[in-house]
């Protein structure tokens, strides 16, 4: 006889309310019952799980199976969910998750042309930095990712998308505006640097002493924008932003090295694994030529 996921489930339950009666109506099964699937465990297993009949105190066996089952069904719990979600998609759910930069800028448009083009299927769109896009799309949490993706991620697939800099993002009256030429580091001296979090890989040493520099952060974009056009300060963001409507009495400045860019990729699960839905999205997102007045959209994949 083999154990079944009952089993534990049974077992857990008796484990975590120390009183079978209180299982057994929780899990709305008779005592008897759950007393023989707790003795069917035991037998399978060649040892007691409790110490003495009360079900009141786990033997050393007890406890450990304790921990291995409730890690058994958290990970059982999640596999059901994945699979209920993904036949939802079939009728046409898609989950984005974006970096707030493509959020607001580029990802509505093609939101619009989609949505016109496939009215039957639902959206779900959510924006956030580019560390918990990952974490949403590793969990299973969102079907697609947008974000700037430090490495290779084993059983992701990545897509680059497009590449843009990173700029200096200060005031309309800032004194940085007077410069007559791109934004040095040094420059940068003597302003209040807004951490927003971005920009992590820049490896430059006096960019580092800034940013560390730094007593105040700002992880949300349209915080961030509204404090610098309030004269709080400086910070860095992606050159995209110049685009959003938040950012009319802001001046975003390049900097003297081009080499200073982040590169944006789309993240999926292993592309079998997708909805009928989300592949025709993805499918969508990656032939659109969104950036095709400024030619940032690039469709070249990693290695």
């Amino acid at each position: 006889m083999s154990i079944k996921i009952s089993n534990l489930q049974f077992f857990v339950a008796v484990a975590t309310s120390q009183n079978l009666s209180q299982a057994a109506q929780r899990l709305h099964r008779t005592p008897a019952a759950v007393s023989l699937s707790l003795k069917q465990l035991e037998e399978e297993l060649g040892g007691s799980l409790f110490e003495g009949e009360r079900k009141n105190q786990l033997s050393p066996l007890g406890r450990f199976v304790l921990l291995e089952a409730q890690r058994e069904l958290a990970h059982f719990e999640r596999t059901i969910s994945t699979i209920k979600t993904y036949a939802k998609a079939e009728t046409g759910l898609v989950r984005v998750a974006a970096v707030p930069s493509f959020a607001i800028t580029l990802l509505p448009p093609i939101l619009k042309q989609f949505h016109e083009r496939h009215p039957q299927f639902h959206l779900d769109i959510r924006d956030m930095d580019s560390a918990r896009v990952v974490q949403a799309v590793l969990s299973g949490e969102v079907d697609i990712g947008i974000a700037t993706v430090p490495a290779i991620i084993p059983n992701i697939e990545q897509n680059h998308l497009f590449s843009d800099a990173f700029c200096v993002v200060c005031s309309s009256d800032s004194s940085l505006n007077q410069l007559t030429r791109p934004v040095r580091w040094s420059d940068l001296e003597g302003h209040n640097f807004i951490n927003s979090g971005l920009g992590a890989e820049i490896n430059a040493a006096e960019f580092r002493h800034i940013r560390d520099q730094s007593t105040l952060s700002v992880r949300n974009t349209t915080s961030l924008l509204a404090l610098v056009g309030q004269r709080m300060g400086v910070t860095l963001l992606p050159e995209l932003l110049s685009r959003s409507s938040a950012s009319g009495n802001l001046k975003f400045l390049p900097l003297e090295d081009p080499g200073i860019v982040r590169s944006v990729s789309v993240i999926t699960q292993p592309r079998e694994t997708l909805n009928h839905a989300s592949y025709t999205f993805l499918r969508a997102l990656k032939e659109s030529r969104f950036a095709g007045s400024s030619g940032l959209l690039s469709t070249t994949s990693r290695p």
